[in-house]
């Protein structure tokens, strides 16, 4: 089956064409382009003394959640052959689960929304159907970024910003898949602006600090932020592990394995 996927997997990659704002799961992009992008932004606009408003979307449980009828019409709106579509159709049609757990496993129930846990062919089905359902929504790169369903919004203007936030809001809502308001952050590089911005009548008020597909972003710019996130990890890590480590009972060879 992952051999089966993997080809379907190359064959769509072949015909599908995805913007530079996507930066998961596509060839020669990754995290780190995306880390450094969002620094970029916000250290070029302090610079020139400009503010710039930044907001980071997220979506709850995107891969669980993301429809069937969905996966097609992203498919078919990147020009994939009806071919390759009825292959991805087979490989999701009547997909059952079940529940394991100490008291016992449930009966096989079935699964009608969602793209496949460890599937090779999921992240890819994903960033498709991202890249369709916003194409009108995004802006040019280093404005609008995504890494999978990890969606930035950047503006000059708080307001532009905020109707940015509200129409993708909209839209995710609309197609089925669900944005978490709640969790939803803002950021600007504006020291004079203590507000925040609204979504969906939910106040989300201005973080200096956040956690940008794991690498601390500062609204005030620089790495300082980030190099104490890393060492405090770091020594929490150690700290969790001295237990073991300074064991004298416990052999060498072993916590050589740990």
């Amino acid at each position: 089956m992952k051999i089966f996927e993997r080809i379907v997997d190359g064959r769509i990659r072949d015909t599908v064409q995805l913007s530079t704002n996507q930066c998961g799961f596509v060839a020669g992009c990754g995290t780190v382009d995306a880390i450094h992008a969002v620094r970029l932004l916000i250290e070029k606009h302090r610079d020139k003394q400009k503010p710039v408003h930044l907001a980071f979307l997220d979506l709850e449980k995107a891969f669980g959640r993301v429809p069937r009828e969905v996966i097609w019409y992203a498919l078919r709106e990147h020009g994939v052959p009806e071919e390759l579509i009825e292959w991805v159709r087979i490989l999701y049609s009547c997909p059952k689960s079940r529940v394991q757990a100490a008291a016992g496993t449930s009966m096989e129930f079935p699964i009608s929304v969602g793209v496949h846990q460890g599937s090779a062919l999921s992240p890819l089905l994903l960033v498709v159907v991202m890249h369709a359902i916003s194409r009108d929504l995004q802006q040019p790169v280093l404005w609008t970024l995504l890494y999978a369903d990890d969606v930035m919004l950047a503006s000059e203007d708080k307001i532009e910003l905020q109707r940015q936030v509200q129409a993708w809001c909209d839209r995710l809502e609309r197609l089925g898949l669900k944005h978490n308001v709640k969790e939803t952050e803002y950021m600007t590089t504006d020291e004079d602006e203590s507000s925040s911005i609204k979504v969906n009548g939910i106040e989300r008020p201005r973080t200096s600090v956040f956690k940008y597909l794991g690498s601390a972003i500062a609204s005030a710019g620089g790495l300082l932020v980030e190099a104490n996130s890393r060492v405090s990890a770091a020594w929490f890590k150690w700290r969790s592990l001295t237990g073991v480590l300074c064991d004298k009972k416990i052999p060498e060879r072993l916590k050589s394995k740990i």
